[in-house]
């Protein structure tokens, strides 16, 4: 009965997503009609760098002769274009320094044109959780392309890093581009001058948490995302209809912005195109998630301790607050009983579920130009970590300004 309940759900909510689809469609093509290619007016150009006959789309602005003290290399995430998730950071930090030059990496193999290739002996590594009973679904047997994993998108960012004549330089990983550079960092921490990180979870979560989903969230749901209309299922809900929880709250904080600016362009990026990604982008979606998990995730960061490269983590301040309509907001957490982080940072709301602000520490809080500061613990090995106001972090850059104030600061205390 179950399966018979789980096939009718799933077609429902396939016709569903066709009419959503549709209508967003065309909101973002009014949307989109006065956008403006070029943020802040900084020129951000784009090239392609050949890869054993493959071409990967590199962003790049700033200064050409910059130094490598001066260079920064950045990778965003998911489910948007995750080259132009990073423009608005990009142009931030272009604005504030006219010496700095800064690569974009597009996450490798996301390019539209890019195949999916499945091996012949190579298989998935993680199930998968199927609404509406969440019941668990062996993905084992099924095929998968390598080159879609975390660590051979990072040997390909070497490979690109390489073929650009550089030698160092400062990196910023949004969301999955985190992953990539922390595999990077791994095997080849010597081309880091410093490592910021954003919107991404490190070394502390807890097995049980996973069955609190999809009521709350407690770090990335990896084992949903493997199916593409459920991860579009999932996003409308949490998007438009606030359950079981909110991502962000982006709208509101950008509420009256003028079609045509950036702010209404990033609402645009983060709110609508989020949800409408194509299903050839979700099955490439579905090929990194087979092949990742955040318990191998979280793994694979203990080898980042035995390195000497800075590494700070940048992180919406809306995590977990309650939002507009009474839910939890996004899924990475850095205080209270869900604490994501609690080997690095002081306790903000120590013992709550959500934030607080009666039992918020504000002596454990430094603020600053668009930003604050977490009090480190003498433990912890983060060099500085930052939070964003009137951000989430769900897979854009909500507050450019924020991000690139935390990380031009981190790089020069340095």
């Amino acid at each position: 009965m179950k399966y018979f309940v789980e096939v009718i759900f799933i077609f429902f909510v396939k016709i569903l997503l066709f009419f959503e689809k549709v209508l967003i469609t065309l909101i973002c093509f009014y949307r989109e009609s006065g956008q403006t290619s070029d943020p802040q007016g900084i020129k951000i150009s784009h090239m392609y760098v050949s890869i054993e006959g493959y071409e990967h789309l590199v962003s790049k602005c700033g200064n050409p002769h910059a130094s490598e003290e001066n260079t920064i290399v950045m990778m965003g995430g998911f489910p948007t274009n995750p080259s132009e998730s990073m423009y608005w950071m990009a142009a931030e930090l272009c604005k504030k320094d006219k010496e700095l030059l800064i690569y974009i990496f597009q996450l490798p193999f996301y390019e539209e044109y890019s195949k999916i290739n499945p091996a012949e002996n190579i298989f998935a590594e993680f199930n998968g959780q199927l609404f509406p009973f969440d019941r668990e679904v062996n993905l084992k047997k099924i095929k998968v392309d390598p080159k879609f994993s975390h660590e051979a998108q990072a040997k390909v960012a070497l490979k690109i890093f390489k073929k650009l004549n550089l030698k160092k330089a400062h990196f910023v990983g949004h969301d999955r581009g985190v992953v990539v550079f922390e595999y990077l960092l791994v095997s080849n921490s010597e081309i880091f001058n410093s490592f910021s990180r954003g919107a991404q979870v490190w070394d502390f979560y807890k097995e049980e948490w996973a069955e609190l989903a999809p009521a709350i969230c407690v770090g990335p749901p990896h084992r949903y995302f493997p199916f593409p209309h459920q991860v579009r299922f999932l996003f409308f809900l949490c998007f438009f209809l606030k359950f079981p929880q909110s991502i962000t709250e982006i709208s509101e904080h950008l509420k009256g912005a003028k079609k045509g600016s950036e702010e209404y362009d990033r609402v645009t990026h983060l709110v609508y195109k989020a949800n409408i990604p194509s299903k050839k982008y979700l099955l490439k979606m579905r090929q990194t998630m087979l092949q990742t998990d955040m318990s191998k995730e979280i793994i694979n960061r203990a080898k980042l301790k035995n390195t000497n490269v800075k590494i700070m983590q940048f992180q919406g301040e809306d995590e977990f607050k309650i939002g507009k309509y009474g839910k939890l907001m996004s899924d990475q957490p850095y205080f209270g009983i869900y604490n994501l982080f609690r080997n690095e940072v002081e306790d903000i709301y120590p013992n709550c579920s959500g934030q607080n602000p009666e039992k918020k520490k504000e002596q454990f809080i430094e603020y600053r130009d668009e930003y604050s500061k977490l009090k480190i613990l003498p433990s912890a090995r983060f060099h500085s970590f930052a939070l964003i106001p009137k951000s989430a972090h769900f897979n854009v850059i909500e507050n450019p300004i924020g991000c690139a104030n935390a990380v031009y600061d981190f790089i020069r205390d340095i």
